[in-house]
């Protein structure tokens, strides 16, 4: 246990539990949690839809592991790769025309590839995807067959929780309007502020992007959460009232900030739609943290120049790049960051922390983390 109360082992026995548990494990742990942890209490019974953990080929640790990748990545941390076995072999591709004559003989691909180096990969087994979201590669021949998919889910979420906290303070606080009076050199206050503690937080998806903005607006912010997610998982303590999709309606009126946190899948896209929009209070926001895609744009469009909801803060948009003439740069009270809130160095770390003990995982004949299921594309 480190000083800020991190714990691997905590890590990795929260990542193995399913959705939204890892994301606590990377925070540090107050006082009733240790206490907790030092005496646990019988858990209660409580039915969960785990993600499928599935073990790789018989055999694999006796012959050779070949990964091939089109990441850069530190020397340093290609020979920890190395040194998980000596069966390991890691191919740094360095064109698009070397991946595709590497990928034919690999076992592992760890990151981005196309349609066609799936078809090349006749002896594929595994691949690590460096995202979380995995819609744009579930073709039919990944989706069929018996190639273990796994994501980053839950390793960027700290990171874009950050984001998250601060669209909410920025569109309370007028913190857009006053960057831009501070370019202009102009000493103006704005009307309208306002203060986020207190508020209601309407969470669409509890997995790690909802659970780590959750749990920093009610322990930082006393909101109160409210949350939906489509898979039958236990209630945090710090989420005041947890259901099914079909309470999305009810949900939505009740809340000061709507935030979409749910992957993008055939049945989400869309979902926040003139209806919801509709729905929400005139002073509410509206936060996008996860897919461009589930956002009807034209509606949000009409909602925010309409004054039907008071601002939002998007770090995804429909289309993406948002070209310079659409009309949601200048539809009211919004702020955009480009789908960057996943970046800082920590994510990097997490992503590649991830990989190493998949790895290990996978030459030891265990089962993997994050695995993803393809059919319900995540």
């Amino acid at each position: 246990m480190t000083n800020n109360g991190y714990s691997r082992r905590r890590f990795l026995r929260n990542m193995a539990a399913g959705s939204g548990g890892a994301a606590l494990a990377a925070l540090p742990m107050t006082a009733s949690e240790a206490k907790a942890e030092a005496s646990p209490e019988p858990p209660t019974p409580v039915t969960v839809e785990s993600y499928p953990l599935v073990e790789p080929t018989a055999g694999t640790t006796l012959a050779q592991v070949r990964i091939v990748t089109q990441e850069e990545l530190p020397r340093p941390y290609v020979e920890k790769l190395r040194g998980t076995s000596p069966n390991v072999e890691v191919n740094l591709c360095r064109s698009r025309e070397e991946f595709r004559r590497e990928v034919t003989n690999a076992h592992i691909i760890y990151g981005d590839f196309s349609q066609e180096d799936l078809q090349a990969a006749k002896q594929l087994k595994w691949i690590q995807y460096t995202a979380a979201g995995v819609e744009h590669i579930l073709w039919s021949e990944l989706v069929e067959s018996p190639i273990v998919l796994t994501n980053m889910q839950r390793m960027y979420s700290p990171t874009i929780s950050e984001t998250a906290i601060g669209f909410m303070l920025t569109l309370a606080r007028g913190l857009n309007g006053y960057a831009l009076q501070t370019r202009e050199r102009r000493w103006k206050p704005l009307p309208g502020l306002s203060e986020i503690s207190g508020l209601k937080l309407g969470m669409v998806g509890l997995g790690g992007i909802g659970t780590d903005t959750a749990y920093r607006a009610h322990y930082g912010f006393n909101m109160r959460i409210l949350a939906v997610d489509p898979k039958p998982i236990p209630k945090p303590s710090f989420v005041a009232e947890l259901h099914s999709l079909d309470w999305l309606p009810q949900m939505v009126p009740q809340v000061d900030i709507l935030m979409s946190a749910a992957p993008h899948t055939p049945l989400s896209q869309g979902m926040f739609n003139e209806s919801i929009f509709h729905a929400m209070k005139p002073s509410a926001f509206f936060i996008n943290m996860s897919r461009g895609k589930l956002v009807d744009t034209p509606a949000l469009v009409r909602a925010l120049k309409e004054g039907r909801i008071a601002g939002a803060g998007l770090d995804v948009t429909d289309p993406e790049p948002l070209p310079a003439d659409h009309p949601l740069w200048t539809a009211g009270n919004v702020i955009i960051t480009s789908h960057t809130s996943a970046r800082s160095p920590g994510s990097e770390q997490r992503k590649k922390d991830l990989f190493a003990e998949n790895l290990r995982r996978y030459v030891a004949g265990l089962p993997l983390l994050n695995v993803v299921d393809k059919k319900r594309g995540y």
